[in-house]
């Protein structure tokens, strides 16, 4: 009995074979070596589906960017060091490495977000770099990619592609891919500075990396990727939203210690992944001592966030940076030791601050919080409902003692 799983094997197979005939003919190999090609476990497809040699062989005198006239006749013009150079160094593809590093470079181009356009953000040269890097780093053998199978990579994927210089028949071209994903995958592959937060990181990133280093160890690949990266960093969140909203209208920098620079400075950090998007205010202060910031763009960050936290159309809550803690052992009242904890924090206005203490000593367990500050006591009161080692601050609603 034919079953359907049956059905869906002999139909991969013949397209396996296919694909095996075509590049056997393009290629000038044996055909069983094409047919091993074609069912070499990195050819099977990581980011997506298989790649058919067909479809590469295809896009070569069909894609607009790829082509030339030749007495009459269509030929491609890419050439191994990109394009224009088909007649000075044309594209190799006799060896079994040479298709093997196509297919892969096209998992690497599979990583990024896709843009709706070519831009220059994304060009030729710094992705073969890229992909060389990413690639020789798990794989030796496959540490060296040409600009020219990297444009055919970007072709065969139907990727936006255009010449970088239009009219100049320059060897490059530009791809539609997310530009800050580019530029984060340069940083971790030693072509950029490292980056810090992984917000940009294409989304394909984690589980190529993961399934090269399992092809390296056992010689298969995983399941195909899911198009979901679990740990993605968020891009956004309203706190995020409303910061950047305070950057100055005119896009200039402005007075050190002013919201405007402040929001220009975050700005700036997030897009070459000095950090992250801060998720909620306190996030925001923990950037700023992460970064090294002066005093008076601590005050800026504070005086934001208290804005922030009472002028928000949704109910919102913070917690400030704590500047003092201390921790010791007791001897106890008579029925054993114990440890007293005390810890200080800044109130939302930064002239006053806020006492959290806890004893834990047997009899005289106690755990308290206070607001040690005349203006915000009238300004802000504790959430109500959170244990003391998690306490934040509300703003009091205006009509509260009207």
């Amino acid at each position: 009995m034919t079953t359907d799983n049956d059905i869906t094997l002999r139909l991969q197979n013949r397209e396996l074979q296919r694909d095996a005939r075509a590049w056997q003919r393009f290629a000038g190999m044996k055909y069983t070596e094409a047919l091993r090609l074609m069912q070499h476990p990195l050819a099977q497809g990581i980011l997506g589906d298989r790649i058919s040699a067909r479809e590469l062989i295809r896009v070569l005198t069909e894609h607009q960017v790829l082509v030339d006239l030749d007495d009459g006749q269509t030929i491609t013009n890419l050439g191994e060091n990109g394009l224009w150079s088909a007649f000075e160094q044309p594209l190799i593809c006799a060896e079994e490495r040479d298709f093997l590093d196509l297919v892969l470079t096209i998992e690497v181009l599979r990583m990024f977000t896709v843009t709706p356009a070519p831009n220059d953000g994304a060009h030729s040269y710094s992705l073969k770099h890229v992909a060389e890097n990413f690639l020789g780093s798990v794989l030796r053998d496959h540490s060296y990619v040409s600009n020219g199978k990297l444009i055919w990579a970007a072709a065969a994927l139907g990727l936006p592609l255009a010449e970088s210089s239009p009219g100049e028949r320059s060897l490059n071209a530009n791809l539609g891919l997310n530009p800050q994903q580019v530029q984060y995958a340069r940083g971790m592959n030693r072509l950029g500075t490292q980056p810090r937060a992984h917000h940009h990181r294409p989304p394909g990133y984690r589980h190529l990396l993961a399934a090269l280093e399992h092809y390296a160890k056992t010689g298969e690949t995983t399941e195909r990727w899911n198009g979901v990266d679990d740990a993605a960093e968020p891009l956004t969140s309203p706190f995020h939203e409303w910061l950047i909203a305070q950057v100055d209208s005119a896009g200039e920098r402005g007075a050190i210690g002013s919201r405007e620079t402040l929001a220009f400075d975050y700005i700036a950090g997030i897009a070459d992944s000095d950090h992250g998007v801060a998720r909620v205010p306190e996030e925001l202060l923990t950037i700023l001592h992460n970064v090294g910031a002066a005093d008076e763009v601590f005050d800026a960050a504070r005086s934001a966030i208290a804005e922030w936290a009472r002028t928000s159309s949704r109910p919102v809550s913070i917690r400030t940076e704590r500047i003092y803690g201390d921790k010791h052992g007791h001897q106890g009242w008579g029925a054993g030791g114990g440890t007293v904890e005390r810890y200080e924090y800044l109130c939302p206005c930064g002239e006053g601050t806020i006492l959290e203490e806890h004893d834990n000593i047997p009899g005289f367990r106690e755990h308290d919080v206070r607001l040690m500050c005349g203006k915000c006591s009238a300004e802000w009161q504790f959430v109500d409902g959170r244990a003391t080692r998690d306490w934040r601050l509300e703003p009091i609603p205006a009509d509260v003692g009207v």
